[in-house]
């Protein structure tokens, strides 16, 4: 899962979200250095990476892409499923998805400043940059997919993977579909715990 899904997987709960912002740079026992509800967000940020990488759904999705793009298929799945989850936003949540939006990007700027520089950097790019409306297209994700590609380490082509998307986007939405409300009751008795 992606920006947007591990947003919408914090259940507009604001100390679960920022947490869940914090999990994509504290590692190891380093949660522990943070408040509470923030422990708990970042917690969650784990668990949906590991609930999702495990399921046999996304597996499925994931070998899609592996012959062509090896190690980066589950970055792109990663991607390729907020755009799924945009599609199909009414039949997840009741809320808006515009309102969404705003409410996580209001909730970004107002704790900017206490964000440590990493996660700054992250989070001006993405507020700069408009991440989550770049969701709701096929260009905006081959955009996404392009500014992933440009920072990672290695050479790739996973922006090129749109084309793949296209032909399997009716298979890779009945995975979506299959893992995501396992993924919801997953993470709502996590945060009942």
């Amino acid at each position: 899962m992606n920006f947007l899904a591990h947003q919408y997987l914090s259940f507009q709960l604001p100390a679960i979200q920022l947490g869940n912002l914090y999990g994509e740079i504290v590692r190891g026992k380093d949660y522990l250095d943070f408040p509470l509800d923030l422990q708990k967000g970042i917690l969650l940020h784990r668990e949906i990476d590991t609930f999702t990488d495990s399921h046999d759904a996304v597996k499925n999705s994931t070998r899609r892409f592996h012959a062509k793009y090896g190690k980066y298929a589950p970055v792109i799945v990663d991607v390729l499923y907020d755009y799924i989850l945009i599609q199909n936003w009414e039949k997840y949540l009741e809320v808006d998805f515009e309102e969404f939006v705003t409410g996580c990007y209001d909730l970004f700027r107002l704790h900017f400043e206490t964000f440590p520089p990493q996660l700054q950097f992250i989070i001006k790019h993405l507020l700069k940059y408009d991440w989550f409306h770049n969701y709701t297209s096929l260009e905006g994700i081959q955009q996404t997919l392009r500014g992933i590609s440009q920072r990672s380490k290695f050479p790739n082509n996973i922006e090129e993977s749109v084309v793949e998307f296209e032909l399997f986007e009716d298979e890779l939405t009945e995975d979506f579909h299959r893992l995501f409300p396992d993924l919801v009751k997953h993470c709502q008795l996590f945060l009942a715990t």
